[in-house]
């Protein structure tokens, strides 16, 4: 039968916190401004090249179309003139000069057909002079400086005499008069330039940075309002919920009725319905709790009671053995014709088995439950009482106990010889109770017997004949390290992976309750210590206890070991 694993857990490593699902927390509020920047950048340059271009078009459909519109320029205007002129061939001057029309130019001359000024010397163009009507519908005010007039009265006379328009860089003339009559006279003008301005490029970027700045700050100040200040709202509930704070909800205004206003009650359900599935988790765990510690109960009466049936096996023997030889002593003791010698000798045998007989009461109330009282003990004192109680069980299936202490150069001795446990008497004191190591180390014993004995019972393979060995040393300084190896059938793997289960046991129903070596790890724990296993199947069972010894305790914390199990 393998030996219960009711041990000391195993150190079980805490379970690893979940990845953070975030890094360090960035605001919505950089992406937001970064897209909403890009979105008019983009625009605005597609706005711009587009526009750009169509300017450029219109620059060159005016530079090339430009001689053309001066001609039609010019037909209207002459055409204006013509009618100015009556049947006479005289100029209605006022209708003339009242012609809003002139607005559409920048400088105009109206000149009844000019005559050549003869010259005495014949250098230089002949001057013109006007016999008739000279008009200047603009003034000669508004005039620039320097104004050639004799230029543009001979642009005039050649437009008369050739019938057709005169244009140059100084500007253009046209004749006046009646188709098919002898014009009245011409006149000259310069059209209103068409103003092709620069692309104002530098103030089309200044207007977009400005509108960016306006159109991102609403944006921003919309969603601030309506997404960001909830979302962030959100996200503080959520972590309150993660402290376990399950109380937490959202505050949704009820005038929202948008996807935030959904996603917050949907929040809130959520919150609500985590907190009723944890007041009905808690309420089961208090229940399953509370049936776990009913069992617990249980299952330690069980347990002392087994365990009392098996020191009562053992006080048996050992008081039955003294109590036959009293009885004999007794019975010849009432005899007349004993002599004297034989009498002292009887009443000494009486002696001895009295001595005896309390010794063994003595080890049982020593080990017996008790309030315990922390104080220096001697491992060697429980060791004997744990030995002394289960010497008849081993001698009865034939399981041979040993002890190596400090000094026995490694070599292990017969448990019940002579002065076996004296090399203990070396080992430095721990602070604790007595009994409570006693019970500790009396389960060792136990657990080892049960599962030789049943190993031999069902045919299981063992590791040797049948043997309880006990180390007890100091290793390291400061630590007392017992170790209790047996030759027994050892444990499974899997049945050492639960060997920190509460009440799990591989024997039959009713032999076992599961907390023998958990009673060790309870009382180890108690003092400062650790309990370790190793065992392999057919390679016998291995029990090691690392308790911290009395000096080593004070040098460190200035105190013991907390409350006994």
């Amino acid at each position: 039968m393998e030996h219960d694993p009711e041990a000391s857990p195993s150190p079980v490593a805490e379970e690893d916190p979940p990845p953070s699902r975030r890094g360090p927390r960035r605001s919505l509020r950089t992406p937001i401004v970064i897209a909403v920047v890009l979105a008019n950048l983009v625009t605005f340059l597609v706005l711009l090249t587009a526009t750009e271009y169509a300017a450029r078009k219109n620059r060159q459909v005016i530079s090339a179309n430009y001689a053309d519109w001066l001609q039609d320029y010019t037909d209207w205007l002459a055409d204006q003139l013509d009618e100015i002129v009556d049947r006479s061939g005289r100029i209605r001057v006022a209708k003339a000069l009242n012609w809003r029309g002139w607005r559409r130019f920048d400088d105009v001359l109206v000149a009844q057909a000019p005559e050549p000024v003869p010259l005495a010397s014949s250098n230089g163009p002949p001057q013109l002079t006007v016999p008739g009507v000279l008009l200047n519908p603009l003034g000669r005010a508004n005039r620039k400086s320097g104004f050639d007039e004799q230029y543009a009265l001979r642009m005039i006379h050649n437009a008369i005499l050739t019938g057709e328009p005169v244009s140059n860089g100084f500007g253009t003339a046209a004749p006046i008069g009646l188709p098919g009559e002898t014009p009245w006279g011409g006149v000259w003008f310069r059209p209103r330039e068409i103003q092709i301005n620069k692309f104002p490029r530098q103030q089309l970027i200044l207007l977009f940075v400005a509108g960016m700045a306006l159109f991102t700050g609403l944006i921003l100040l919309l969603l601030q309002r309506k997404v960001l200040d909830p979302v962030q709202h959100l996200a503080g509930v959520m972590r309150k919920l993660e402290s376990a704070d399950l109380t937490a909800r959202a505050e949704i205004s009820p005038r929202r009725n948008d996807e935030i206003a959904e996603l917050g009650l949907g929040f809130n359900d959520m919150a609500r319905r985590l907190e009723g599935y944890n007041r009905d988790l808690q309420a089961a765990v208090n229940k399953a709790t509370a049936r776990v510690k009913s069992a617990e109960a249980a299952a330690m009466t069980q347990r002392r009671l087994a365990a009392t049936g098996e020191l009562a096996a053992g006080v048996a023997h050992e008081l039955n053995n003294p109590l036959g030889g009293l009885t004999n002593a007794v019975e010849a003791l009432g005899k007349e014709n004993i002599t004297p010698e034989r009498r002292a000798e009887y009443l000494s045998l009486v002696s001895s088995g009295l001595a005896r007989m309390g010794e063994t009461v003595g080890r049982l109330l020593r080990l017996a439950p008790r309030e315990s009282q922390l104080e220096g003990v001697d491992l060697a004192r429980p060791l004997a009482d744990a030995l002394g109680l289960v010497r008849h069980r081993a001698e009865g299936v034939g399981v041979a106990l040993e002890v190596a202490g400090p000094d026995m150069d490694g070599e292990p001795r017969p448990a019940f010889a002579d002065a076996a446990l004296l090399p203990f008497d070396a080992l430095p004191q721990i602070r604790g109770a007595a009994n409570e190591l006693g019970q500790a180390l009396l389960n060792l014993f136990v657990n080892a017997l049960d599962a030789i004995g049943e190993a031999r019972a069902e045919g299981l393979a063992c590791h040797g004949p049948g043997r309880i060995e006990l180390r007890m040393t100091e290793s390291p300084p400061g630590t007392i390290r017992v170790v209790c190896r047996d030759d027994g059938p050892g444990a499974r793997e899997d049945v050492m992976g639960r060997a920190a289960d509460a009440f799990f046991t591989t024997k039959e129903q009713g032999k076992g309750t599961g907390l023998g070596l958990a009673i060790v790890h309870n009382v180890v724990a108690a003092h400062a210590g650790r309990v370790l296993l190793e065992s392999r199947p057919g390679m016998g069972f291995t029990v090691t206890l690392e308790l911290p010894t009395m000096s080593s305790l004070d040098a460190s914390s200035g105190g013991g070991p907390g409350a006994t199990p």
